[in-house]
């Protein structure tokens, strides 16, 4: 993630908008207030299922190509009380986010959650794949500074042909110094 200070406003970008591409909008973005009918985001975001919430809606990616990914984000009805301006279209990427900051919620932190399957028909048309492609899927809950509770659940839909993830791994405490001196005796049962 990375702030952007461009000359059309502030806010962020994550991993698949970081680069120098021109990316755009493959849709007209959404922005309304809907209830929130599935089960794992609601739970994400802590609110009960039903819960009105607004819902942005996006489909983005580089112009010269076809959409690289579908974003909904739903923002905690307290976040939309603090920052109404969440809902227009923001001067540049992730203004929004940047609109939740300065409302008080700095600063947000993030995690994610991967797994990838089949898209539903709908997006499939969306990213103008066959519905035979698998597709990652990436769940951001983005939590409040100011509170501690989530403030927006954010899901990306990328399709499988298009995304490559990397990972740093990190050793434990435990893995920090050089192996001790393993008796040669207590290396032989080790490998039988």
């Amino acid at each position: 993630m990375k702030r952007n200070l461009a000359a059309d406003g502030p806010g962020y970008s994550f991993p698949s908008a970081s680069s120098q591409e021109v990316w755009t909008h493959h849709v007209t973005p959404e922005a309304s207030h809907q209830p929130l009918t599935d089960p794992r985001i609601a739970k994400l975001l802590g609110v009960p299922v039903g819960t009105s919430v607004l819902r942005r809606f996006r489909v983005t990616g580089p112009v010269s190509e076809p959409p690289f990914q579908i974003n909904v984000s739903w923002i905690h009805p307290r976040g939309v009380a603090d920052a109404p301006e969440v809902a227009s279209q923001g001067r540049g990427p992730g203004d929004w986010l940047y609109r939740l900051e300065r409302a008080g919620h700095w600063p947000i932190s993030w995690v994610e959650f991967h797994r990838a399957r089949m898209p539903t028909k709908d997006e499939a048309g969306l990213l103008e794949i066959p519905t035979s492609l698998p597709v990652l899927e990436i769940v951001r809950v983005g939590t409040s500074g100011r509170d501690e509770q989530p403030i927006e659940v954010t899901e990306y839909v990328v399709a499988g042909d298009r995304v490559e993830t990397v990972h740093v791994l990190h050793r434990d405490e435990s893995a920090q110094a050089p192996w001790p001196d393993v008796p040669r005796e207590s290396r032989d049962d080790r490998s039988r």
